[in-house]
């Protein structure tokens, strides 16, 4: 055989070599993913996982809190959808219209309204308004306000609506509250604070995607609107998602009725906090970050005291460095940046304090950090500029994947009984 045949042999024995390499690597990274992506101590969940397997003659309500991973919907979207498509779909869920807060929330609804609003979220330091419920809340002088909805049921949500009860304060309990279609009913909202807390059930006699009510007689009260509501009167999975971009776990604590309101109006059977992020970037020490975290869910048990809780970690976000420096573009200087990642250690030591926190106190816990640093090269194209935050195709990702985990775990208790 002449040299050129050796050559060639030898080299597809080593692109064999290679591509087996490549292979086995993939295969490792994905039992990685797979052994760590599941619900540990899942059995602080056995509760939720009972009503579970009673869906089908019940509503199961599930709170998902976080922060702009959470308000941007992608990511508990995914999970909710797919709960949904197994056990059962009993609507929308929470809903507010933050585009009328001027901040971005999920793209599968929009609201309209006839008057301008200004907005006080749970992280701002001086708040002319409570936030309520939703941590955000929207309020106009308007006499008479009007807010329309309008579901687009584009990515797997259900938009029908056969129920909606809409959270507001107008000042006044003599308001007259106008729904087209619907048969209203106005009474006290289900959680503390104002006299004046209101809570309006629209029932309507067809399914609907868009819907306009009206507030009159409202007089010169500043009106308030927390967010609502919407059920489609069928049994299964009432997924709310509440996020705030920059929320910590004190924000929640820290605000009157923004924690006890959502545990009241939404009676949720199961609490899923995804937060840590931001109090990775904070400065704070791990003994501050801790109460907070212990606050957060000492008074959620106060108030639900049935409830599951399930903590998860952050994801590997980086810190950014900018570094300018000048080249020459013909016969001019130009000034260009280069941009540079370093992890963020804090990120780790957030992560190891909720572990450590669930360990102590019994709670279930993703550590969704470990299943993005397993699956590196899954996320690899799927990060923001900004390397905290995901695309619309990472926060999917994730989401898909802590629907796997409960999934995992769902049928483990099964097996179990």
């Amino acid at each position: 055989m002449d040299s050129k045949g050796k050559s060639a042999k030898v080299l597809v024995f080593f692109i064999g070599v290679l591509l087996v390499t490549v292979d086995a690597v993939a295969q490792h990274a994905a039992a990685t993913a797979a052994t760590s992506n599941v619900i540990q101590q899942d059995t602080a969940l056995y509760r939720f996982f009972a009503a579970l397997n009673e869906v089908d003659s019940n509503v199961v309500s599930i709170l998902h809190l976080g922060d702009s991973h959470i308000q941007a919907g992608f990511f508990p979207v995914a999970t909710g959808g797919a709960l949904q498509q197994q056990f059962g779909n009993a609507g929308r869920g929470w809903v507010f219209p933050y585009n009328l807060a001027g901040t971005n929330g999920p793209d599968d609804y929009r609201w309209n309204s006839t008057v301008r609003w200004q907005t006080d979220r749970i992280i701002d330091k001086h708040k002319d308004q409570e936030p309520g419920p939703g941590g955000i809340v929207i309020y106009s002088q308007s006499a008479a306000p009007t807010l329309a909805f309008n579901g687009k049921g584009d990515n797997g949500m259900e938009d029908e609506v056969t129920q909606a009860q809409l959270f507001f304060d107008a000042g006044t309990t003599d308001v007259s509250v106008q729904t087209p279609g619907a048969e209203v009913t106005v009474m006290p909202a289900p959680y503390p604070g104002s006299p004046t807390l209101s809570r309006a059930t629209l029932n309507f006699s067809q399914p609907m995607s868009t819907f306009q009510t009206r507030w009159e007689d409202n007089g010169s009260s500043i009106f308030r609107f927390y967010g609502a509501i919407l059920k489609n009167g069928h049994n299964g999975i009432l997924y709310h998602a509440i996020g705030i971009n920059g929320a910590q776990y004190q924000h929640y604590v820290e605000t009157d009725n923004t924690l006890a309101a959502q545990c009241q109006a939404l009676q949720p059977q199961l609490v899923i906090i995804s937060l840590g992020t931001n109090e990775a970037y904070s400065g704070l020490g791990t003994a501050a970050i801790r109460e907070q975290v212990d606050n957060a869910v000492r008074l959620i048990k106060e108030q639900l005291p049935n409830v599951n809780i399930l903590l998860t970690t952050p994801p590997d976000c980086m810190r950014t460095s900018k570094k300018a420096f000048r080249k020459k573009a013909g016969k001019k200087y130009r000034t260009y940046y280069r941009i540079n990642y370093y992890p963020n250690p804090a990120i780790n030591m957030v992560t190891q304090l909720l572990i450590d926190y669930s360990r102590e106190h019994g709670l279930a816990y993703w550590n969704f950090n470990a299943v993005n640093k397993a699956m590196k090269s899954s996320f690899a194209g799927a990060w923001a500029p900004d390397h905290i935050h995901f695309s619309a195709r990472g926060y999917q990702l994730q989401g898909r994947l802590l629907y796997e985990a409960l999934r995992r775990s769902y049928a483990l208790y099964l097996d179990r009984k």
